[in-house]
């Protein structure tokens, strides 16, 4: 015996808007929040390209611990087990540069074991050994603030004026109404309307952001590419020359090499003393922009060569 359905019930997908509370606020906002967060972490995860690592690591499970917890971990228990990326847990005191001589190696299936410089390499994700999750949860609240007021600020704007009229013209103010909003060139009424309903504007004084909140959102967004180390302008920005071009985008320079030389730390590490020759890199497209340098390569020959058959139409 199946339970009765509600009426005019809408699933709730992942993200947790419902069908009847689209307006309801906490289920909006942190709906609102985790799609923005999304949107974050997919940058943050694909920033780098890992090189040569074992076949049984995942190099987008190692970036994923690395942005969320600051630290991970590439080793194998014993000398025969396979190498695997697992979550790194302090488990000892640490050297002389704080750094720890043993840590355990803890995954989601219940694998756990102790790890040291010799059977495995701590990563970081920058030089403060810090993780960078409190930093976009703050960014992120901030771009679903500045949505938010968009919205409520748009909404003001909906509201310039009500009709009062008695109750039993009540649907002829809706029609009119409607005629209006729809866009009719006119609309044709009986006589008297005209003295029945009341149009009285309602002066809320409430001006339009919506360049100034477009400018803020742009802006918090810049803030989160130069946080990953991508490069960016700021919104607004005059005509200026190369120089200063390069020294707006240098800070997201360091970023990206801050976390690239902790990455490119323990990769030596792994060629020197784990077997395995792995490398780190930022992330490119290489292989479309070899593929397109082939394509019109063997392109612009068939039209020296002169032969036209074939060839892609621009």
């Amino acid at each position: 015996m199946t339970r009765a359905k509600k009426k005019n019930q809408r699933p709730c997908n992942r993200h947790g808007f419902h069908g009847e509370v689209y307006w309801g606020t906490e289920s909006y906002n942190a709906g609102l929040f985790q799609i923005y967060l999304d949107q974050v972490m997919r940058l943050a995860v694909t920033r780098y390209r890992w090189i040569g690592l074992p076949s049984t690591c995942d190099a987008t499970f190692l970036e994923r611990l690395l942005v969320e917890r600051g630290r991970a971990t590439i080793a194998r228990d014993g000398k025969k087990g396979p190498w695997i990326v697992a979550r790194a847990v302090y488990d000892g005191k640490l050297n002389l540069y704080d750094r720890p001589t043993r840590w355990i190696a803890q995954s989601r299936d219940q694998v756990r074991f102790q790890v040291t410089p010799r059977n495995g390499v701590m990563i970081y994700d920058s030089p403060t050994y810090s993780c960078m999750m409190p930093a976009i949860d703050m960014q992120v609240r901030e771009l679903v603030d500045i949505q938010r007021t968009k919205q409520m600020n748009r909404l003001w704007q909906k509201i310039p004026f009500i009709l009062e009229t008695p109750q039993d013209m009540e649907l002829t103010a809706v029609n009119l109404l409607s005629s209006i909003m729809g866009g009719e060139p006119a609309t044709i009424q009986y006589r008297g309307v005209g003295s029945a309903i009341d149009v009285k504007k309602l002066d809320m004084d409430v001006p339009y952001l919506g360049g100034e909140l477009t400018a803020a959102e742009v802006n918090v967004w810049n803030r989160i590419y130069t946080m990953l180390g991508i490069s960016n302008i700021t919104y607004k920005s005059e005509r200026m020359i190369e120089d200063e071009v390069r020294s707006m985008s240098e800070p997201a320079g360091m970023q990206a090499l801050a976390g690239l030389t902790m990455r490119r730390r323990a990769a030596d590490w792994c060629s020197k003393h784990m077997g395995f020759d792995v490398s780190c890199v930022w992330a490119q497209d290489n292989e479309s922009e070899n593929y397109n340098a082939v394509h019109n390569l063997k392109e612009a020959t068939k039209i020296l060569a002169g032969d036209t058959h074939g060839l892609s139409e621009v």
